[in-house]
């Protein structure tokens, strides 16, 4: 008996990959023993490798002859379902019109299906895209998607960052994540971060604090340097998205507001706090019991976040480990 075929095609950011991630997870257990592939960006393919779900994940490059030529056998081959997860992109709608298959549809449409409750009330990309996903292809509806985001790492490299930043005994672990440095508005101060690791550091014994930075912003980090506390440490995840996540693994909590950071702490299991603003936290942010988000009262603009709104929002995170905030 022939298996499905079910090909998936999006071409954008790390972070959109991740939220996407749910949905090929839905897909994998309505059809375990379906072939289930992706087509996806370059940088797209860095936040699927080794995903459990799928069985093969091509790249895209429109400048690359080779790229073309591997994609081809996958585009001409009859798959009974086609979907392209953002109507939006140009890039994906091309892809669809020639791709096969027996029955093509877009997500990130906007056409919930009436089942699918208030519109409003269904903000969140990831619950949207499951929503639509249902609507489209005819699949059997789950009142309670799981939008838990899926980014694999191998357990030997989480050995090897837990041996290489072991826990100290009596501190708990705070990363801050201080990118991404290209885009000032949406990035939390560098100075406000290092503002929250001295305060950590002075009202709090029990904390040690890693600033956290991509390569590109290492020249973020000098605002730490006049911290002098041996209690503060740096980490620069200069290999993969996997070691940096297995670093964040090593964390007792996350304090981010960069998006792709907030998917993957949330895809380790970590506690986090969120910098953000109204519009991405309503559909954007990860969900989690232990996820809590600082928000401005700006669009797209989060430099107006109190010190105590995320020291707060950390502490609730904790659990009520740290001291109050004292005014």
């Amino acid at each position: 008996m022939k298996k499905p075929s079910i090909l998936c095609i999006r071409c954008d950011h790390i972070g959109d990959l991740l939220v996407s991630t749910p949905v090929f997870s839905r897909l994998r257990r309505l059809y375990p023993e379906a072939e289930i592939n992706v087509i996806t960006s370059p940088a797209g393919r860095l936040a699927l490798v080794g995903n459990p779900d799928l069985d093969r994940v091509c790249v895209y490059n429109k400048k690359s002859f080779r790229s073309w030529l591997g994609l081809l056998p996958l585009l001409l081959k009859k798959h009974d379902m086609v979907i392209g997860l953002n109507q939006g992109s140009k890039t994906i709608r091309f892809l669809v019109s020639l791709a096969r298959g027996a029955k093509k549809g877009f997500l990130q449409t906007g056409n919930l299906a009436p089942w699918s409750g208030d519109p409003d009330a269904v903000k969140h990309i990831s619950v949207c895209m499951l929503r639509e996903l249902e609507a489209e292809f005819s699949l059997p509806h789950d009142e309670n998607p799981d939008i838990r985001m899926r980014f694999h790492v191998p357990e030997g490299l989480k050995q090897e960052l837990r041996a290489a930043y072991p826990p100290v005994a009596g501190l708990k672990r705070v990363g801050l994540f201080v990118g991404n440095i290209a885009k000032p508005k949406m990035r939390w101060p560098a100075e406000k971060f290092a503002e929250l690791a001295a305060l950590l550091l002075k009202e709090n014994a029990g904390v040690e604090v890693y600033a956290v930075a991509g390569p590109a912003d290492v020249p973020l980090l000098d605002a730490f340097k006049h911290i002098k506390d041996t209690r503060l440490h740096t980490f620069v995840g200069n290999v993969s998205l996997q070691h940096t996540t297995a670093f964040i693994a090593t964390c007792d909590a996350f304090v981010t507001s960069s998006s792709s950071p907030q998917h993957l702490t949330a895809a380790a299991g970590v506690p986090m706090v969120s910098i953000t603003n109204p519009c991405s936290d309503a559909r954007w942010t990860p969900r989690g019991p232990l996820n809590f988000s600082a928000i401005s009262e700006v669009p797209y603009d989060v430099r107006g976040v109190s010190l105590k709104q995320v020291y707060e929002a950390l502490n609730k995170s904790m659990q009520g480990y740290l001291t109050p905030w004292k005014d």
